[in-house]
């Protein structure tokens, strides 16, 4: 039995490169799944509202604030963030939501923002942000789609 050196192990992959590539194809399509899964879990709200929301004008009314536990040492244990709530008309109601996406400070009052909201529950709502309505959960699930979509290719060869 031969020790278990890097050497020995690099030596192996070498000589068992198709077997060695099968496998991290596997684990590629593995990941790439995972984080379309992630990617789609964590979006599938406000890609709700972005393919199929109405929109309506709204204003800041007033700002939460929220403390987050902050990773790494040397400082304040929390990270404050302040989280609009909006206030926009639906119909012959006015609904009042938090928004998911706050900022280190508290910006003015009765700012007018852009609201995407669900017509059948108005309640499920977003300030509509462009760019920033994809963000983090597409470029993952994106990553995810192009690591299956790639692994994929490899097995089927």
């Amino acid at each position: 039995m031969t020790p278990m050196t890097v050497q020995n192990i690099v030596k192996w992959m070498l000589d068992n490169r198709a077997k060695v590539l099968r496998y991290t194809y596997f684990l590629q399509v593995f990941v790439g799944m995972f984080l379309m899964l992630f990617g789609y879990y964590t979006g599938r709200g406000h890609f709700d509202l972005i393919r199929g929301g109405a929109r309506a004008a709204g204003k800041i009314v007033d700002y939460k604030e929220e403390r987050f536990a902050r990773t790494g040492t040397g400082q304040s244990p929390f990270n404050t963030a302040f989280m609009p709530i909006v206030e926009f008309p639906a119909g012959d109601r006015v609904i009042r939501f938090q928004d998911w996406m706050g900022s280190s400070v508290a910006a003015e009052l009765n700012n007018t923002v852009t609201v995407l909201y669900d017509p059948a529950d108005p309640s499920a709502a977003m300030i509509d942000r462009r760019v920033w309505n994809w963000l983090p959960w597409a470029p993952v699930f994106a990553v995810g789609f192009f690591l299956t979509l790639i692994g994929i290719k490899n097995l089927t060869k």
